[in-house]
């Protein structure tokens, strides 16, 4: 596994547009691996002014393409990348971590059926107290556990965007980012959140789950 931070120019229109517009980053990050597509979990974070792409993927990727199109074409290399593993072997159950999350908390209704797969209707969970709780409750089966007094939602924004560049269709999803600490009570479990994941829109820079000493 390889952990990649690339710096984007978020003053290029290009980068504009892909920051609120998900599929076309989806898209760029997919284009920078060969062969088939991986879901390649990615993020995009603000520290301070500085806007910075992540990208978790099992394996190493040019992004010169990428670059070119959302980063700084001026610098030698617009990116880092690290291998993941040396994080993961050092994990270990009881120890704390910080960490970072933006994800898409939802909720399926019994009673709704979603006419075009069957399914429980999927509601988004509006309120910061529902998206706390939404990761509370997930958080066993994530392989951790949470204080509700050190961690919190720090951002959360309802995002409409079209599902491809021909536009036909729209995307409705809220997302939130949640920071604090976390404690790991099951190493197994906990590594495959830290690659897989947590929760909906992972094509749409949801569900990466960073951590920090």
């Amino acid at each position: 596994m390889y952990l990649s931070r690339i710096a984007l120019n978020a003053k290029r229109r290009e980068t504009m547009q892909a920051l609120v517009i998900p599929p076309l980053m989806h898209g760029a990050v997919e284009q920078s691996f060969k062969g088939d597509r991986q879901r390649n979990l990615w993020r995009v974070d603000w520290l301070s002014d500085n806007c910075f792409l992540l990208v978790l993927s099992g394996e190493q990727s040019d992004f010169t393409h990428l670059v070119g199109q959302f980063g700084y074409t001026d610098h030698e290399q617009g990116w880092e990348t690290k291998d993941y593993r040396p994080l993961l072997t050092k994990l270990k159950e009881g120890d704390s971590w910080k960490f970072r999350l933006r994800a898409n908390p939802t909720q399926s209704s019994f009673k709704e059926k979603d006419e075009g797969t069957g399914r429980g209707k999927v509601h988004a969970h509006v309120t910061q107290e529902q998206q706390r709780q939404w990761l509370m409750k997930r958080s066993e089966n994530c392989g951790f556990k949470l204080n509700e007094e050190t961690f919190d939602v720090t951002h959360t924004q309802w995002e409409k965007f079209p599902k491809s560049r021909k536009g036909t269709s729209e995307v409705t999803i809220r997302t939130a980012t949640f920071e604090g600490l976390l404690t790991i009570t099951d190493l197994e479990k906990f590594t495959a959140t830290l690659t897989t994941g947590i929760g909906r829109a992972k094509a749409y820079g949801c569900g990466l789950l960073t951590i920090a000493r």
